[in-house]
């Protein structure tokens, strides 16, 4: 039977992969990368292991939202059909904004496929480690174009906001100024946010930056990699205050 085993490999320093996932991989023959710009390629590559990685399907014209995936997807599945083995990893966790390990769930069982998945450390995990968050309080996850635009949230609860380049696209321009946009229209100007992102290679360290909203699309500078924001909830001091500022403007 065709297997294909997805193995998560955690938001960035090799230290973060588990035991399980270093195990699937330095076992593995060939492995399979959705992105090779991961400190775990290297690392990988370092091992004498095969890696292949999909980078260069990100540069191509594609015209459908989610057809680059599509695309890996069926590249995948024929593997599997021609080798019946197919180790396939992905950054942070396969269960967590990952489109590639959600379509080939959706292909479980079809045409006889079995599918593993070897969970990884998320950005999630990663990114709340840098604010104070009680969970009793609950928490939003959202993305920019699926739940901020059309105003899918609410501002009494806190809010991670991932993947907030605002892209169509993958070949897209990253488009933070949007994200903020969005955000001012539920939040004031000043209300203060945590930016949080990781370095790129060779670490992927990650890091945190407490600013205004108003601030958010000076101080993301450019592109950086797994960048999220943290939102706190507006408290009901500052609701009071700007309901009165809103007020005193419109009057």
């Amino acid at each position: 039977m065709a297997t294909i085993t997805i193995v998560g490999l955690g938001p960035g320093p090799v230290a973060q992969l588990t035991k399980q996932a270093e195990t699937t991989l330095l076992g593995a023959e060939r492995i399979f990368l959705r992105t090779g710009s991961h400190p775990v390629y290297d690392w990988l590559k370092e091992k004498g292991k095969h890696v292949v990685c999909f980078d260069k399907l990100y540069t191509l014209p594609w015209k459908v939202p989610g057809e680059i995936y599509e695309f890996i997807v069926s590249a995948l599945l024929k593997e599997a059909t021609l080798h019946e083995q197919v180790v396939y990893a992905v950054p942070g966790s396969p269960a967590v904004l990952e489109d590639t390990a959600r379509l080939l769930q959706e292909r479980r069982g079809a045409d006889g496929l079995q599918l593993k998945v070897v969970h990884g450390l998320s950005f999630v995990e990663e990114a709340l480690a840098h604010v104070n968050l009680d969970f009793a309080d609950g928490l939003q996850i959202v993305l920019p174009r699926m739940h901020l635009e059309p105003g899918r949230f609410t501002n009494e609860l806190a809010m991670l906001v991932c993947q907030i380049e605002a892209m169509r696209l993958p070949s897209d321009q990253p488009r933070v100024d949007l994200t903020m946009e969005w955000l001012l229209k539920a939040y004031p100007p000043n209300h203060r946010v945590t930016l949080i992102w990781t370095d790129g290679l060779p670490e992927y360290r990650t890091q945190s930056r407490s600013m205004e909203l108003k601030n958010l699309v000076r101080e993301y500078g450019d592109t950086k990699y797994f960048a999220s924001l943290f939102v706190p909830p507006i408290g009901s001091a500052q609701k009071r205050a700007g309901a009165q500022s809103w007020s005193t403007s419109l009057g």
